[in-house]
Protein backbone atom coordinates (compact mmCIF):
# COMPACT_ATOMS: atom_id res chain seq x y z
CA UNK A 1 0.00 0.00 0.00
CA UNK A 2 2.60 2.39 0.83
CA UNK A 3 3.98 2.48 -3.01
CA UNK A 4 0.48 2.99 -4.25
CA UNK A 5 -0.21 5.61 -1.10
CA UNK A 6 3.25 7.89 -2.31
CA UNK A 7 1.93 7.58 -6.13
CA UNK A 8 -1.34 9.21 -4.71
CA UNK A 9 0.77 11.85 -3.15
CA UNK A 10 2.71 12.93 -6.08
CA UNK A 11 0.00 13.05 -8.13
CA UNK A 12 -2.50 14.86 -6.09
CA UNK A 13 -1.68 18.32 -4.65
CA UNK A 14 -2.99 18.92 -1.12
CA UNK A 15 -4.46 22.55 -1.72
CA UNK A 16 -6.53 20.40 -4.65
CA UNK A 17 -7.49 17.91 -2.52
CA UNK A 18 -8.82 19.99 0.69
CA UNK A 19 -9.88 22.90 -1.93
CA UNK A 20 -12.64 20.45 -3.17
CA UNK A 21 -13.90 19.98 0.69
CA UNK A 22 -13.82 23.50 1.97
CA UNK A 23 -13.66 27.08 0.33
CA UNK A 24 -9.41 27.95 0.58
CA UNK A 25 -7.64 31.38 0.49
CA UNK A 26 -4.27 32.41 -0.70
CA UNK A 27 -1.87 33.93 2.20
CA UNK A 28 1.34 34.14 0.27
CA UNK A 29 2.89 30.47 -0.70
CA UNK A 30 0.44 28.54 1.37
CA UNK A 31 -3.57 29.14 1.73
CA UNK A 32 -5.85 29.57 4.73
CA UNK A 33 -9.37 28.78 5.88
CA UNK A 34 -12.21 28.22 8.55
CA UNK A 35 -11.39 24.70 10.13
CA UNK A 36 -14.01 21.86 9.05
CA UNK A 37 -13.22 20.13 11.68
CA UNK A 38 -14.29 22.63 14.63
CA UNK A 39 -16.65 25.87 14.60
CA UNK A 40 -14.50 29.02 14.25
CA UNK A 41 -15.56 32.65 12.88
CA UNK A 42 -11.71 33.80 11.67
CA UNK A 43 -9.62 31.23 9.38
CA UNK A 44 -7.08 29.34 11.88
CA UNK A 45 -6.38 26.37 9.29
CA UNK A 46 -3.43 26.48 6.88
CA UNK A 47 -2.73 24.87 4.05
CA UNK A 48 1.26 23.99 2.77
CA UNK A 49 1.46 22.79 -0.54
CA UNK A 50 5.38 22.97 -0.19
CA UNK A 51 5.00 20.56 3.01
CA UNK A 52 2.13 18.95 1.54
CA UNK A 53 0.37 18.70 4.81
CA UNK A 54 -2.29 21.27 6.62
CA UNK A 55 -2.48 22.51 10.55
CA UNK A 56 -4.94 24.03 12.52
CA UNK A 57 -4.18 26.47 15.09
CA UNK A 58 -7.86 26.53 16.39
CA UNK A 59 -8.11 22.73 17.06
CA UNK A 60 -4.28 21.10 16.07
CA UNK A 61 -6.32 19.00 13.59
CA UNK A 62 -2.58 18.39 11.36
CA UNK A 63 -1.48 16.22 8.59
CA UNK A 64 -1.10 15.06 4.97
CA UNK A 65 -4.05 14.47 2.38
CA UNK A 66 -4.80 10.94 3.26
CA UNK A 67 -5.59 12.08 7.33
CA UNK A 68 -7.87 15.18 6.02
CA UNK A 69 -10.06 12.87 3.83
CA UNK A 70 -10.13 10.39 7.06
CA UNK A 71 -11.30 12.52 8.89
CA UNK A 72 -13.75 14.57 6.87
CA UNK A 73 -15.47 11.29 4.97
CA UNK A 74 -15.47 9.40 8.78
CA UNK A 75 -13.59 6.58 6.60
CA UNK A 76 -10.79 4.74 7.77
CA UNK A 77 -7.01 4.65 6.53
CA UNK A 78 -8.34 2.12 3.23
CA UNK A 79 -11.12 3.76 2.40
CA UNK A 80 -9.35 7.23 1.93
CA UNK A 81 -7.05 5.48 0.05
CA UNK A 82 -9.76 4.13 -2.24
CA UNK A 83 -11.60 7.86 -2.63
CA UNK A 84 -8.25 9.34 -3.54
CA UNK A 85 -6.82 6.26 -5.64
CA UNK A 86 -10.04 6.67 -7.36
CA UNK A 87 -9.35 10.27 -7.89
CA UNK A 88 -5.59 10.22 -9.06
CA UNK A 89 -6.46 7.30 -11.48
CA UNK A 90 -4.28 4.98 -9.14
CA UNK A 91 -5.26 1.21 -9.63
CA UNK A 92 -4.66 0.07 -6.05
CA UNK A 93 -3.52 -4.13 -7.16
CA UNK A 94 -4.13 -4.75 -3.21
CA UNK A 95 -8.10 -4.75 -3.61
CA UNK A 96 -8.47 -5.26 -7.27
CA UNK A 97 -11.03 -8.41 -8.22
CA UNK A 98 -11.48 -9.73 -4.40
CA UNK A 99 -14.55 -8.40 -2.58
CA UNK A 100 -14.15 -11.44 -0.21
CA UNK A 101 -13.13 -9.71 3.15
CA UNK A 102 -15.27 -6.58 2.52
CA UNK A 103 -18.27 -9.00 1.73
CA UNK A 104 -17.47 -10.88 5.05
CA UNK A 105 -17.54 -8.03 7.27
CA UNK A 106 -20.65 -6.42 5.52
CA UNK A 107 -22.78 -10.08 5.68
CA UNK A 108 -21.61 -9.54 9.56
CA UNK A 109 -22.79 -6.01 9.76
CA UNK A 110 -26.26 -7.10 8.28
CA UNK A 111 -26.32 -9.95 11.28
CA UNK A 112 -25.81 -7.21 13.62
CA UNK A 113 -28.44 -4.93 12.19
CA UNK A 114 -30.93 -7.37 11.86
CA UNK A 115 -30.10 -8.25 15.58
CA UNK A 116 -30.58 -4.84 16.61
CA UNK A 117 -33.95 -4.15 15.01
CA UNK A 118 -35.43 -7.20 16.55
CA UNK A 119 -34.13 -5.83 20.62
CA UNK A 120 -35.54 -2.44 19.44
CA UNK A 121 -38.87 -4.07 18.83
CA UNK A 122 -38.68 -6.44 21.55
CA UNK A 123 -37.40 -3.29 24.23
CA UNK A 124 -41.21 -1.49 22.68
CA UNK A 125 -43.79 -4.65 22.20
CA UNK A 126 -42.51 -7.22 24.91
CA UNK A 127 -40.92 -5.45 28.03
CA UNK A 128 -42.32 -2.40 29.49
CA UNK A 129 -40.48 -2.84 33.15
CA UNK A 130 -37.53 -2.60 31.39
CA UNK A 131 -38.54 0.60 29.41
CA UNK A 132 -39.68 2.40 32.48
CA UNK A 133 -36.05 1.45 34.08
CA UNK A 134 -34.62 3.83 31.30
CA UNK A 135 -37.51 5.94 31.94
CA UNK A 136 -37.02 6.14 35.35
CA UNK A 137 -32.99 6.35 34.78
CA UNK A 138 -34.01 10.05 32.99
CA UNK A 139 -33.93 8.59 29.31
CA UNK A 140 -36.45 10.28 26.89
CA UNK A 141 -38.40 8.23 24.12
CA UNK A 142 -36.04 10.20 21.75
CA UNK A 143 -32.73 9.33 23.29
CA UNK A 144 -33.77 5.65 23.87
CA UNK A 145 -34.63 5.28 20.36
CA UNK A 146 -32.00 7.62 18.95
CA UNK A 147 -29.52 5.13 20.30
CA UNK A 148 -31.39 2.18 19.63
CA UNK A 149 -31.56 0.68 23.26
CA UNK A 150 -33.22 -2.33 22.86
CA UNK A 151 -33.77 -5.54 25.69
CA UNK A 152 -33.26 -9.38 25.43
CA UNK A 153 -35.93 -11.34 27.06
CA UNK A 154 -35.15 -14.20 29.61
CA UNK A 155 -35.20 -16.91 27.18
CA UNK A 156 -32.51 -19.40 25.90
CA UNK A 157 -32.85 -19.24 21.88
CA UNK A 158 -35.51 -16.85 20.84
CA UNK A 159 -32.84 -14.32 19.04
CA UNK A 160 -31.39 -16.80 17.01
CA UNK A 161 -34.83 -18.80 15.94
CA UNK A 162 -35.63 -14.72 15.09
CA UNK A 163 -32.98 -14.67 12.69
CA UNK A 164 -32.40 -18.11 11.70
CA UNK A 165 -35.72 -17.70 10.50
CA UNK A 166 -35.10 -14.28 8.13
CA UNK A 167 -31.79 -16.86 7.02
CA UNK A 168 -29.07 -15.97 8.79
CA UNK A 169 -26.62 -18.48 9.66
CA UNK A 170 -26.20 -20.07 12.86
CA UNK A 171 -22.17 -19.84 12.40
CA UNK A 172 -22.23 -16.35 11.48
CA UNK A 173 -24.48 -15.25 14.82
CA UNK A 174 -21.73 -17.03 16.31
CA UNK A 175 -19.12 -14.70 14.92
CA UNK A 176 -20.77 -11.68 15.61
CA UNK A 177 -21.06 -12.98 19.44
CA UNK A 178 -24.84 -12.79 19.45
CA UNK A 179 -24.66 -17.16 20.43
CA UNK A 180 -22.62 -19.11 22.35
CA UNK A 181 -21.97 -23.00 21.67
CA UNK A 182 -23.46 -25.46 24.11
CA UNK A 183 -20.40 -26.58 26.80
CA UNK A 184 -22.27 -30.45 25.58
CA UNK A 185 -21.51 -29.29 22.02
CA UNK A 186 -25.27 -29.68 21.08
CA UNK A 187 -26.24 -26.55 19.89
CA UNK A 188 -26.13 -22.78 20.38
CA UNK A 189 -27.92 -20.71 23.21
CA UNK A 190 -28.54 -16.69 23.10
CA UNK A 191 -25.33 -15.26 24.70
CA UNK A 192 -27.77 -11.74 26.24
CA UNK A 193 -30.48 -13.08 27.93
CA UNK A 194 -33.13 -10.87 30.61
CA UNK A 195 -30.57 -7.74 29.10
CA UNK A 196 -31.06 -4.26 28.07
CA UNK A 197 -29.27 -3.95 25.40
CA UNK A 198 -27.34 -0.86 24.86
CA UNK A 199 -25.61 -0.94 20.48
CA UNK A 200 -21.95 -0.18 20.14
CA UNK A 201 -20.94 1.63 17.49
CA UNK A 202 -18.35 2.34 15.02
CA UNK A 203 -17.06 5.92 13.74
CA UNK A 204 -19.69 5.42 10.78
CA UNK A 205 -22.48 4.72 13.20
CA UNK A 206 -22.57 0.93 12.54
CA UNK A 207 -23.35 -1.70 15.15
CA UNK A 208 -20.37 -3.30 15.33
CA UNK A 209 -21.46 -5.52 19.00
CA UNK A 210 -23.67 -4.66 22.12
CA UNK A 211 -23.06 -4.01 25.68
CA UNK A 212 -26.13 -5.83 27.90
CA UNK A 213 -27.28 -4.50 31.43
CA UNK A 214 -28.75 -7.73 33.79
CA UNK A 215 -32.38 -6.68 34.70
CA UNK A 216 -35.17 -8.69 35.45
CA UNK A 217 -33.37 -11.17 37.74
CA UNK A 218 -31.46 -11.68 40.53
CA UNK A 219 -27.93 -10.02 40.11
CA UNK A 220 -26.65 -14.00 40.72
CA UNK A 221 -27.86 -14.64 37.58
CA UNK A 222 -24.56 -13.14 35.57
CA UNK A 223 -22.10 -10.38 35.88
CA UNK A 224 -24.25 -6.54 35.75
CA UNK A 225 -22.66 -5.71 32.81
CA UNK A 226 -21.59 -8.21 29.92
CA UNK A 227 -20.15 -6.89 26.66
CA UNK A 228 -19.92 -9.03 23.46
CA UNK A 229 -16.82 -11.06 23.01
CA UNK A 230 -14.10 -10.14 20.16
CA UNK A 231 -14.93 -10.14 16.81
CA UNK A 232 -13.57 -9.40 13.41
CA UNK A 233 -15.90 -5.95 14.04
CA UNK A 234 -15.31 -5.17 17.82
CA UNK A 235 -11.91 -4.88 19.40
CA UNK A 236 -13.32 -3.62 22.74
CA UNK A 237 -9.82 -1.68 23.31
CA UNK A 238 -10.42 0.47 20.42
CA UNK A 239 -14.13 0.95 21.05
CA UNK A 240 -15.73 3.72 23.02
CA UNK A 241 -19.21 4.30 23.56
CA UNK A 242 -20.72 7.31 22.12
CA UNK A 243 -17.73 8.40 20.21
CA UNK A 244 -19.57 8.17 16.64
CA UNK A 245 -21.61 10.50 18.19
CA UNK A 246 -19.43 12.74 20.05
CA UNK A 247 -16.83 13.49 17.09
CA UNK A 248 -18.43 17.04 16.04
CA UNK A 249 -19.19 17.75 19.75
CA UNK A 250 -15.61 16.97 20.52
CA UNK A 251 -13.91 19.45 17.79
CA UNK A 252 -16.26 22.17 18.67
CA UNK A 253 -15.78 22.41 22.63
CA UNK A 254 -12.30 21.45 21.87
CA UNK A 255 -12.23 18.97 24.98
CA UNK A 256 -13.63 15.40 25.36
CA UNK A 257 -15.57 14.23 28.72
CA UNK A 258 -14.67 10.84 29.77
CA UNK A 259 -17.29 9.19 31.85
CA UNK A 260 -17.65 5.21 32.70
CA UNK A 261 -20.94 3.86 31.93
CA UNK A 262 -23.81 3.97 29.80
CA UNK A 263 -26.48 5.55 31.51
CA UNK A 264 -23.60 8.41 32.24
CA UNK A 265 -22.86 9.26 28.65
CA UNK A 266 -26.16 9.13 27.39
CA UNK A 267 -27.43 11.77 30.18
CA UNK A 268 -24.58 13.98 29.11
CA UNK A 269 -25.56 13.87 25.48
CA UNK A 270 -29.29 14.17 26.75
CA UNK A 271 -28.45 17.54 28.03
CA UNK A 272 -25.87 18.73 25.80
CA UNK A 273 -22.42 17.46 26.81
CA UNK A 274 -22.29 15.64 23.30
CA UNK A 275 -18.54 16.08 23.69
CA UNK A 276 -18.55 13.37 26.23
CA UNK A 277 -17.51 9.27 25.55
CA UNK A 278 -17.60 6.14 27.72
CA UNK A 279 -15.75 3.44 28.32
CA UNK A 280 -18.39 1.01 28.75
CA UNK A 281 -17.59 -1.39 30.98
CA UNK A 282 -14.01 -2.45 29.97
CA UNK A 283 -10.70 -0.63 31.24
CA UNK A 284 -9.30 2.36 29.44
CA UNK A 285 -6.29 1.69 27.17
CA UNK A 286 -4.04 3.75 25.26
CA UNK A 287 -6.53 2.70 22.01
CA UNK A 288 -9.14 4.54 23.28
CA UNK A 289 -6.99 8.00 24.09
CA UNK A 290 -5.54 7.51 20.94
CA UNK A 291 -8.71 8.05 19.09
CA UNK A 292 -9.57 11.06 21.24
CA UNK A 293 -6.40 12.52 21.00
CA UNK A 294 -6.77 12.87 16.81
CA UNK A 295 -9.43 15.17 17.90
CA UNK A 296 -8.37 17.23 20.52
CA UNK A 297 -5.15 16.94 23.31
CA UNK A 298 -7.98 17.89 25.90
CA UNK A 299 -9.75 15.82 28.50
CA UNK A 300 -12.01 16.28 31.31
CA UNK A 301 -12.23 12.71 33.10
CA UNK A 302 -15.32 13.16 35.41
CA UNK A 303 -15.65 9.52 36.86
CA UNK A 304 -17.80 8.14 40.43
CA UNK A 305 -16.91 10.01 43.15
CA UNK A 306 -15.32 7.58 45.42
CA UNK A 307 -12.43 5.54 46.26
CA UNK A 308 -13.07 3.21 42.82
CA UNK A 309 -13.94 5.92 40.85
CA UNK A 310 -10.46 8.15 42.26
CA UNK A 311 -8.39 4.56 40.84
CA UNK A 312 -9.85 4.69 37.60
CA UNK A 313 -9.31 8.73 37.62
CA UNK A 314 -5.63 7.99 38.18
CA UNK A 315 -5.23 5.41 35.81
CA UNK A 316 -7.31 7.30 33.09
CA UNK A 317 -5.08 10.36 33.58
CA UNK A 318 -1.51 8.57 33.43
CA UNK A 319 -2.56 6.86 30.51
CA UNK A 320 -3.52 10.01 29.17
CA UNK A 321 -0.51 11.90 30.36
CA UNK A 322 1.78 9.16 28.52
CA UNK A 323 -0.12 10.47 25.17
CA UNK A 324 1.47 14.49 25.95
CA UNK A 325 -2.69 15.00 26.35
CA UNK A 326 -3.84 17.83 29.12
CA UNK A 327 -5.93 16.33 31.68
CA UNK A 328 -8.67 18.18 34.10
CA UNK A 329 -10.40 16.46 36.88
CA UNK A 330 -14.34 17.09 37.72
CA UNK A 331 -15.18 16.32 41.34
CA UNK A 332 -18.83 15.07 41.83
CA UNK A 333 -20.43 14.72 45.08
CA UNK A 334 -19.53 12.20 47.14
CA UNK A 335 -22.05 9.20 46.37
CA UNK A 336 -22.97 10.44 43.06
CA UNK A 337 -22.01 9.90 39.17
CA UNK A 338 -22.76 11.94 35.96
CA UNK A 339 -26.09 10.24 35.53
CA UNK A 340 -27.31 10.74 39.14
CA UNK A 341 -26.71 14.45 38.92
CA UNK A 342 -28.02 15.30 35.65
CA UNK A 343 -31.06 13.63 36.72
CA UNK A 344 -31.62 15.23 40.05
CA UNK A 345 -29.55 18.71 39.86
CA UNK A 346 -27.99 19.26 36.42
CA UNK A 347 -26.56 22.43 37.34
CA UNK A 348 -24.29 20.68 39.65
CA UNK A 349 -22.89 19.20 37.06
CA UNK A 350 -22.23 22.09 35.29
CA UNK A 351 -20.34 23.67 38.44
CA UNK A 352 -18.32 20.35 38.72
CA UNK A 353 -16.85 21.29 35.14
CA UNK A 354 -16.46 24.80 35.79
CA UNK A 355 -14.12 24.04 39.08
CA UNK A 356 -12.14 20.91 37.95
CA UNK A 357 -8.92 20.54 38.86
CA UNK A 358 -5.58 19.20 38.05
CA UNK A 359 -4.96 15.32 38.99
CA UNK A 360 -2.40 16.17 41.82
CA UNK A 361 -5.00 19.32 43.29
CA UNK A 362 -8.14 16.71 42.86
CA UNK A 363 -5.68 13.59 44.70
CA UNK A 364 -4.96 16.10 47.72
CA UNK A 365 -8.45 16.96 48.05
CA UNK A 366 -9.58 13.31 48.10
CA UNK A 367 -6.59 12.89 51.02
CA UNK A 368 -7.66 15.48 52.85
CA UNK A 369 -11.35 14.27 52.71
CA UNK A 370 -9.98 10.75 54.92
CA UNK A 371 -9.00 12.28 57.93
CA UNK A 372 -5.62 10.78 57.64
CA UNK A 373 -3.14 11.99 60.82
CA UNK A 374 -0.21 13.90 59.77
CA UNK A 375 2.13 10.85 59.49
CA UNK A 376 -0.52 8.58 57.58
CA UNK A 377 -0.95 11.77 55.42
CA UNK A 378 2.58 12.44 54.69
CA UNK A 379 3.26 9.08 53.59
CA UNK A 380 0.44 8.98 51.79
CA UNK A 381 1.21 12.15 49.43
CA UNK A 382 4.90 10.56 49.53
CA UNK A 383 3.37 7.11 47.80
CA UNK A 384 0.38 8.52 45.69
CA UNK A 385 0.82 11.47 44.81
CA UNK A 386 4.56 12.75 43.93
CA UNK A 387 4.44 9.75 41.47
CA UNK A 388 2.46 12.30 39.46
CA UNK A 389 4.69 15.60 40.34
CA UNK A 390 7.75 13.11 39.00
CA UNK A 391 5.59 12.92 35.67
CA UNK A 392 5.53 16.31 34.80
CA UNK A 393 8.15 18.06 32.94
CA UNK A 394 7.85 21.38 33.24
CA UNK A 395 9.77 22.85 36.08
CA UNK A 396 7.67 25.51 36.38
CA UNK A 397 4.92 23.09 37.05
CA UNK A 398 6.57 20.97 39.37
CA UNK A 399 7.80 24.01 41.71
CA UNK A 400 3.39 24.92 41.08
CA UNK A 401 2.42 21.61 42.70
CA UNK A 402 5.02 21.17 45.63
CA UNK A 403 4.10 24.45 46.68
CA UNK A 404 0.29 23.48 46.74
CA UNK A 405 1.15 20.25 48.15
CA UNK A 406 2.95 21.95 51.15
CA UNK A 407 0.41 23.88 51.47
CA UNK A 408 -2.64 21.58 51.78
CA UNK A 409 -0.34 18.91 54.50
CA UNK A 410 2.17 21.39 56.13
CA UNK A 411 5.13 19.34 54.70
CA UNK A 412 8.40 21.46 54.20
CA UNK A 413 8.88 22.12 50.69
CA UNK A 414 12.32 21.23 50.88
CA UNK A 415 11.53 17.74 52.06
CA UNK A 416 9.03 17.34 49.38
CA UNK A 417 11.78 18.64 46.88
CA UNK A 418 14.25 16.29 48.24
CA UNK A 419 11.82 13.30 48.35
CA UNK A 420 11.37 13.70 44.51
CA UNK A 421 14.42 13.59 43.29
CA UNK A 422 13.82 9.84 44.23
CA UNK A 423 10.49 9.26 43.06
CA UNK A 424 9.93 7.55 40.11
CA UNK A 425 7.15 8.84 37.72
CA UNK A 426 3.77 7.12 38.28
CA UNK A 427 3.20 4.39 35.84
CA UNK A 428 0.72 1.79 34.48
CA UNK A 429 0.70 -2.10 33.64
CA UNK A 430 1.46 -2.05 29.83
CA UNK A 431 3.35 1.68 30.02
CA UNK A 432 6.75 3.21 30.74
CA UNK A 433 6.85 5.39 32.85
CA UNK A 434 5.97 8.66 31.77
CA UNK A 435 8.57 11.56 30.47
CA UNK A 436 6.70 13.91 29.54
CA UNK A 437 3.58 16.22 29.58
CA UNK A 438 2.35 19.52 28.66
CA UNK A 439 1.58 22.38 31.04
CA UNK A 440 -0.74 21.87 34.04
CA UNK A 441 -4.36 23.11 33.11
CA UNK A 442 -2.99 24.49 30.18
CA UNK A 443 -6.57 24.22 28.73
CA UNK A 444 -9.46 26.34 28.98
CA UNK A 445 -12.82 24.29 29.31
CA UNK A 446 -14.65 27.23 27.67
CA UNK A 447 -12.30 28.31 24.80
CA UNK A 448 -10.12 25.21 24.45
CA UNK A 449 -6.53 27.64 24.19
CA UNK A 450 -3.39 27.10 25.22
CA UNK A 451 -2.31 29.54 28.19
CA UNK A 452 1.15 27.90 28.63
CA UNK A 453 4.31 29.63 28.66
CA UNK A 454 5.54 26.41 26.29
CA UNK A 455 3.50 28.03 23.74
CA UNK A 456 5.30 30.27 23.42
CA UNK A 457 8.52 28.86 23.76
CA UNK A 458 7.57 26.32 20.67
CA UNK A 459 6.82 29.15 18.81
CA UNK A 460 10.33 31.03 18.91
CA UNK A 461 11.89 28.07 18.53
CA UNK A 462 10.01 27.04 15.57
CA UNK A 463 10.83 30.82 14.26
CA UNK A 464 14.80 30.22 15.09
CA UNK A 465 14.80 27.47 13.52
CA UNK A 466 12.96 28.30 10.01
CA UNK A 467 15.68 31.00 10.16
CA UNK A 468 18.83 29.07 9.82
CA UNK A 469 16.89 27.07 6.98
CA UNK A 470 16.99 30.77 5.47
CA UNK A 471 19.98 30.61 6.45
CA UNK A 472 19.96 33.73 8.53
CA UNK A 473 22.36 31.87 10.88
CA UNK A 474 22.73 35.10 13.03
CA UNK A 475 19.27 35.97 14.21
CA UNK A 476 18.73 32.15 14.88
CA UNK A 477 21.37 31.50 17.38
CA UNK A 478 20.37 35.36 19.18
CA UNK A 479 16.77 34.01 19.43
CA UNK A 480 17.97 30.48 21.10
CA UNK A 481 20.57 31.93 23.11
CA UNK A 482 18.16 34.79 24.81
CA UNK A 483 15.33 31.93 25.44
CA UNK A 484 17.86 30.02 27.19
CA UNK A 485 18.64 33.33 29.68
CA UNK A 486 15.10 33.68 30.31
CA UNK A 487 13.68 30.38 31.23
CA UNK A 488 14.84 28.45 34.29
CA UNK A 489 18.24 26.32 34.06
CA UNK A 490 16.32 23.16 33.87
CA UNK A 491 14.14 24.05 30.98
CA UNK A 492 16.48 25.67 29.18
CA UNK A 493 18.17 22.44 29.32
CA UNK A 494 15.86 20.90 27.05
CA UNK A 495 15.41 23.40 24.28
CA UNK A 496 17.64 21.66 22.58
CA UNK A 497 16.19 18.70 22.69
CA UNK A 498 13.04 20.14 21.73
CA UNK A 499 14.49 21.75 18.43
CA UNK A 500 15.53 18.45 17.63
CA UNK A 501 12.63 16.02 17.95
CA UNK A 502 9.94 18.32 16.93
CA UNK A 503 12.09 20.63 14.64
CA UNK A 504 9.39 19.96 11.54
CA UNK A 505 6.63 20.81 13.36
CA UNK A 506 7.71 23.62 14.84
CA UNK A 507 9.07 24.85 11.38
CA UNK A 508 5.56 24.07 9.91
CA UNK A 509 4.03 26.48 12.37
CA UNK A 510 6.20 29.51 12.38
CA UNK A 511 5.84 29.09 8.78
CA UNK A 512 2.22 29.20 8.71
CA UNK A 513 2.52 32.09 11.33
CA UNK A 514 4.63 34.09 9.67
CA UNK A 515 3.26 35.41 6.25
CA UNK A 516 5.69 37.29 3.91
CA UNK A 517 4.87 40.21 5.07
CA UNK A 518 6.14 39.78 8.74
CA UNK A 519 8.50 41.96 10.50
CA UNK A 520 10.23 38.97 11.81
CA UNK A 521 12.52 41.32 14.10
CA UNK A 522 9.51 42.45 15.42
CA UNK A 523 7.52 39.71 15.75
CA UNK A 524 10.70 38.11 17.56
CA UNK A 525 11.19 41.05 19.75
CA UNK A 526 6.91 40.85 20.67
CA UNK A 527 7.33 37.19 21.71
CA UNK A 528 10.27 37.23 23.50
CA UNK A 529 8.87 40.11 25.77
CA UNK A 530 5.79 37.92 26.16
CA UNK A 531 8.12 35.05 27.43
CA UNK A 532 10.04 37.06 29.85
CA UNK A 533 7.18 38.59 31.53
CA UNK A 534 5.53 35.37 31.67
CA UNK A 535 8.35 34.09 33.24
CA UNK A 536 8.84 36.07 35.45
CA UNK A 537 4.88 36.25 36.36
CA UNK A 538 5.37 32.58 37.07
CA UNK A 539 8.37 33.31 39.10
CA UNK A 540 6.45 35.59 41.67
CA UNK A 541 3.58 33.33 41.78
CA UNK A 542 5.90 30.52 42.90
CA UNK A 543 7.94 32.81 45.95
CA UNK A 544 4.78 34.32 47.31
CA UNK A 545 3.39 30.89 47.79
CA UNK A 546 6.80 29.63 49.35
CA UNK A 547 6.58 33.17 51.41
CA UNK A 548 2.85 32.27 52.79
CA UNK A 549 4.79 28.79 53.75
CA UNK A 550 7.80 30.32 55.31
CA UNK A 551 5.89 33.29 57.33
CA UNK A 552 3.36 30.14 58.55
CA UNK A 553 6.03 28.33 59.97
CA UNK A 554 7.77 31.54 61.96
CA UNK A 555 10.96 30.84 59.41
CA UNK A 556 11.90 34.15 59.84
CA UNK A 557 15.50 33.60 57.78
CA UNK A 558 13.52 32.20 54.94
CA UNK A 559 10.93 34.94 54.85
CA UNK A 560 13.89 37.52 54.63
CA UNK A 561 15.39 35.72 51.72
CA UNK A 562 12.21 35.01 49.90
CA UNK A 563 10.76 39.03 50.78
CA UNK A 564 14.70 39.65 49.08
CA UNK A 565 13.93 37.29 45.81
CA UNK A 566 10.33 38.84 45.36
CA UNK A 567 11.46 42.00 45.79
CA UNK A 568 13.92 41.89 42.87
CA UNK A 569 11.71 39.68 40.56
CA UNK A 570 9.03 42.56 40.80
CA UNK A 571 11.68 45.18 39.82
CA UNK A 572 12.60 43.40 36.86
CA UNK A 573 9.27 42.88 35.54
CA UNK A 574 8.69 46.65 36.65
CA UNK A 575 11.49 47.18 34.24
CA UNK A 576 10.73 45.06 31.60
CA UNK A 577 6.71 47.16 31.38
CA UNK A 578 8.63 50.27 31.63
CA UNK A 579 10.93 49.54 28.40
CA UNK A 580 8.08 48.32 26.59
CA UNK A 581 6.37 51.48 27.29
CA UNK A 582 8.84 53.39 26.14
CA UNK A 583 9.15 51.80 22.57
Amino acid sequence: MSSSSELIKERLNIADVVGSYIKLEKAGANYKAKCPFHGEKTPSFMVSPGRNSYYCFGCGAKGDIFTFVEEFEKVDFVGALKILAERAGVELEQFKGDNTSKGEMDKLRSVLERATIFFEGNLKKNSPEAKKYLLDRGLTEKTIEEWRIGWAANEWRTAQEILAAQGVDIKDMEDVGLVKRSEKGDGYYDRFRSRVIFPLFDASSRVIGYSGRLFGVPDTEGPKYLNSPETPLFNKSEVLYGFHKAKDGIRQWKYAILVEGQMDLLMCHQNGYTNAVATSGTSLTLQHLAKIKKLSDNLMIVYDADKAGLKATLRAWTAALSLGMDVKIAALPAGEDPASILLSNKEKFKEALKHSKHIIEYHLDMLSREGLDERKLWHAVEIEVLPYVAAIQSAIDKSHFISTISLNTGIPEEDLREQLKNTKPVAIEGLTPVASVNSAGSFDAKTGKRTSTQSVIERLIGTALLLKQKNNIELSERIIARIKEIVSAEIAERVDSLMASDSDVLIFEAEMLGGEDVNIEKDVGELLYELEERTLKENLSTHMTQLSTAERKGDKEAVQTLTNKFQEISIKLAQLHQKKDKK
